[in-house]
């Protein structure tokens, strides 16, 4: 037998400690639970250098742990199916350890059952990391646990997490097709400057007449372009770097973040898919039992993004002092009128959840209609863009061509 002491919180939300003489900390874990108290702190009396400092260095290993998305959502589906089938939490968590590919994924299954099989909460255990298993996931897991219904909140977690994937790659993709064609078509510009005005640099140079101004132009800009080349190409990707290590930073994310909501066609799209993914993820906290504040604030941490983030501390500010969810978006430019009118109709109604979930659909369904028009309209403007470029370089070569032609002519 061993002494521990402890930290708690009891089901009336006040804090207690106090010392036990338990074999293990697992079964301390299970003691506490049987009284109704949630460990914040244990401590095995005497051994403060043993558990304590390799719970800290796990804890800490966890915290840096990411893994993609896909992998989150195919542990949540694989986990649902398991306990929906039967089988018990610690014996479910053994046999995904051993399927999952994933090798930082699988490490974290095994601690995670580690944990549960030593008395903790799952919920608890799935705090340890919270780059693979975000605030919103905790707080459903924990509802889930405290009400009985692990099952159905795996299945609502999963749902949530394909919506959300899904939203996450529409926005990408209408992001990075733009970039992708811009860059195709500056590194074809970049190929003529180097390779294909020299040539026809070197047939001008025979017929010793004067050129026209653009195609003087033309010539210096690829003489310019040979000769400072690792000096242009460290400079575009020195320059992404700084841009990329400033906009990692709080401040470089807010401007990014204002700058993106005030652009033409993209900042629309922002907009959109941010109410969307607000509205979901309050829709899911709330009809898993979760308070309106708690839910506010996890919504603020899961926005990712500075504009939203905004709004949404001023909407939690509002409703501590009594003003409704509805009213609060009505005066916030961030929030379509639409979105907060149907709001107002779910608080008046009794059906909050139902019109958030209504009102995400909607928007993410704006959101896919957006990006296929915007792929539509933009593929024409940047090939009209890069041809007219393309077209102005060769029409500035053979300008003197022409001229010689018709001189012999």
């Amino acid at each position: 037998m061993a002494d521990f002491t402890y930290r708690g919180v009891d089901r009336a939300g006040k804090k207690v400690e106090g010392k036990l003489d338990v074999s293990s900390e697992g079964e301390l874990r299970m003691t506490l639970r049987g009284m109704g108290i949630r460990p914040v702190m244990i401590r095995r009396i005497g051994a403060m250098a043993g558990g304590g400092a390799t719970a800290s260095k796990k804890k800490g290993v966890g915290s840096k742990l990411s893994v993609p998305v896909k992998v989150s959502i195919l542990f949540t589906r694989q986990l649902q199916l398991l306990i929906s089938s039967g089988i018990p939490l610690v014996q479910a968590l053994e046999m995904l350890t051993d399927q999952t590919t994933h090798v930082g994924m699988r490490a974290a299954i095994s601690e995670i059952r580690e944990r549960v099989s030593g008395g903790a909460y799952l919920w608890e255990s799935l705090n340890a990391y919270p780059r693979v298993f975000p605030k919103l996931y905790v707080a459903l897991m924990r509802a889930g646990e405290n009400s009985g219904s692990t099952d159905s909140m795996l299945k609502r977690l999963s749902k949530y997490l394909e919506d959300e994937d899904r939203l996450r790659r529409m926005i990408q993709s209408a992001m990075m097709y733009p970039m992708i064609v811009l860059c195709i078509g500056f590194g074809v510009v970049a190929m003529m400057l180097a390779f294909v005005i020299p040539k026809f640099e070197e047939m001008l140079k025979q017929g010793n007449q004067e050129l026209p101004d653009i195609t003087q132009f033309v010539i210096n800009s690829s003489h310019f372009f040979q000769h400072n080349f690792l000096v242009i190409m460290g400079c575009i990707f020195g320059g992404g770097y700084l841009i990329k290590r400033f906009v990692a930073t709080e401040e470089g994310r807010s401007i990014k973040d204002h700058i993106l909501f005030k652009a033409p066609l993209f900042g629309t799209l922002a907009q959109k898919a941010g109410v969307a993914r607000f509205c979901r993820t309050l829709q899911t906290l709330l009809a898993a039992g979760v308070n309106l504040i708690d839910s506010i604030d996890i919504c603020k941490a899961s926005a990712d993004n500075a504009v939203l983030e905004e709004a949404i501390g001023k909407i939690r500010g509002d409703i501590e002092q009594g003003k409704t969810l509805g009213s609060v978006l009505n005066q916030m430019a961030v929030f379509p009128k639409m979105a907060s009118q149907m709001i107002m109709v779910g608080e008046s109604t009794g059906n909050l959840d139902k019109s958030l979930d209504k009102i995400a659909d909607f928007f993410e369904s704006d959101v896919e209609v957006l990006v296929g028009g915007m792929t539509k309209m933009i593929e024409p403007i940047v090939i009209v863009v890069l041809g007219g470029l393309v077209g102005a370089i060769m029409l500035a070569m053979y300008m003197p061509i022409f001229k010689m032609a018709g001189g012999v002519g």
